[in-house]
């Protein structure tokens, strides 16, 4: 093929990932935006590895932590049985996903019965092992968080550094995991594998905090508590969400036809609340069970309203978030979630301006653009371009791909380091580009100004990379890329596929991509 219809393309491999997994939601209260936020991260994370073809069986794991006295208490309060009340509350993020273009591939509920069993399991290994002990608690515990704090980390020596409400000082029979025993471990692991933490400020932070001071044991079950999985040896205690909700990743995995050494190819995506327990505690139960730990975690940070974290305790913030899929179209708030903040930091979360730029971005620069190259293709040119009617492009066709390419390697670099704001970002700069040379070239103006030859290279020159960038852009917004990869009649990215930009033959089948303002 000659160097007018294939252009190389300087591409770095992703290393394989297998599993990318959302945290187990808490099933005490209905969905919010901070979930879904989560649930679109890793979702596209998930389909950029499918897309990159190193990754091409990656999945996608969420789910529902669904025991504790939190959740039977308010079963209670809503009258119904708790296992009743869990079943709709799952429920309701097995219903959001697909209103969000979420397509988890295992959905894993810690009341599933075989995941019940495989914590039985994992408990009898760590208590006989000597890793779990049978012990006394005190200290300062939130009822709203169903856990204790040191004074230390309490707000003005009394509240709880969550929910900001009044702990109280608790005393109690409790099962005990040894975490010390594993903190030398966790800091050689640390210090010699880079980026398993990011943004990698959080990986060295914890080496600090990890060599300032011995770890105290882990309170690993709770008494009296019978909405949970039985501790095997001992009736009165259920085992607690350290144990219970993070190994149902493993459960999860084992579902999906992995097994325990797949967790060196999986990513968790979380929010930094979370931080601490998958940092440290996931990590050091691990190791007791002489398992490798996760290829990585990726600390996104939080979406605020009127600068308040939205979560589930706070009532001004919680905002169901078919909402925004209703307003903005799934496509819609994806993009906007990702082209609004970067991943690592807080943004606020403005209505107004998310529909402000998914009508200039997807609107006007994407959807209008296909549509207008498409009209143009079928009124014009019968539906096709041939590639093999252009006998070279000319000097301002070259410079237009010439100056995508490098914009495309780029965006693809952002994906591999999942910086998605600057995707996005960089998404539209080439739309900016495209639409110029569009507009500057005037094809429309064929067999009046513009001679036949000039107008077919500019609406073949921008199918071309549109179908490209489409392709690139598909993880963020699956469904509009979808539509206008059924126009094209393009199954298949050469990008993706051999990492060159080839061209093609320019075809419009059908007129799919509507977008309408929002």
């Amino acid at each position: 093929m000659n160097t007018n219809n294939s252009f190389k393309l300087n591409l770095s491999k992703s290393s394989k990932t297998e599993f990318i997994t959302t945290p187990i939601f808490y099933a005490n209260g209905e969905p919010h935006l901070g979930h879904a936020y989560t649930g679109i991260i890793a979702d596209i994370f998930c389909r950029y590895q499918r897309l990159s073809q190193t990754n091409i069986g990656c999945q996608l794991i969420t789910g529902t932590d669904e025991h504790g006295q939190k959740i039977a208490s308010a079963a209670q309060s809503n009258n119904l049985p708790t296992q009743d009340f869990v079943d709709n509350l799952s429920q309701s993020f097995q219903v959001l996903w697909p209103k969000l273009a979420i397509e988890p591939d295992a959905f894993i509920r810690t009341t599933d019965t075989q995941h019940k069993l495989n914590v039985q399991r994992i408990w009898q290994q760590l208590e006989q092992q000597g890793d779990i002990y049978l012990g006394h608690y005190s200290g300062h515990y939130c009822i709203a968080c169903e856990q204790f704090y040191p004074e230390k980390d309490l707000l003005d020596g009394a509240s709880c550094p969550v929910h900001k409400r009044e702990v109280i000082f608790s005393q109690e029979e409790t099962y005990l995991f040894r975490l010390e025993n594993y903190r030398e471990a966790l800091i050689e692991y640390y210090q010699s594998n880079d980026n398993c933490i990011e943004p990698g400020h959080y990986q060295q932070s914890l080496i600090e905090q990890l060599k300032s001071a011995p770890l105290d044991d882990l309170s690993v079950s709770r008494i009296n508590n019978k909405w949970g999985i039985q501790v095997p040896s001992n009736q009165d205690h259920t085992v607690y969400v350290w144990i219970d909700a993070l190994f149902s990743y493993l459960s999860a995995i084992q579902n999906c036809g992995g097994n325990a050494n797949s967790l060196t190819n999986t990513q968790h995506v979380i929010g930094k609340d979370i931080l601490l327990f998958h940092s440290v505690y996931w990590p050091a139960f691990l190791l007791a069970l002489d398992i490798k730990l996760p290829q990585k975690l990726i600390v996104h940070g939080w979406w605020t309203i009127g600068g308040e974290k939205i979560s589930k305790s706070n009532p001004d913030t919680t905002v169901n978030p078919s909402l925004f899929s209703d307003k903005l179209t799934s496509d819609g708030l994806r993009y906007a979630l990702a082209r609004h903040k970067p991943l690592y930091r807080d943004g606020n979360l403005v209505l107004d301006e998310f529909a402000q730029t998914i009508n200039a971005d997807l609107l006007n620069n994407l959807a209008n653009l296909v549509k207008r190259n498409h009209t143009l293709i079928t009124k014009n040119f019968a539906g096709e371009i041939k590639l093999a009617e252009i006998s070279q492009l000319d000097k301002e066709s070259l410079a237009c791909i010439n100056k995508v390419i490098p914009v495309l390697e780029r965006i693809i670099n952002a994906y591999q380091t999942r910086d998605l704001h600057r995707a996005a970002k960089e998404i539209n700069s080439v739309l900016a580009e495209l639409n110029g040379f569009f507009h500057q070239r005037a094809p429309w103006l064929v067999y009046k100004t513009q001679p036949e030859a000039k107008a077919k290279q500019t609406c073949l020159v921008v199918s071309n990379l549109a179908r490209e960038l489409v392709w690139v852009l598909s993880p963020i917004t699956p469904k509009l890329c979808h539509d206008i990869i059924e126009e094209k009649g393009t199954p298949s990215s050469s990008i993706f596929e051999h990492q060159v930009l080839i061209l093609k033959d320019a075809v419009a089948l059908c007129a799919n991509s509507h977008w309408q303002k929002v």
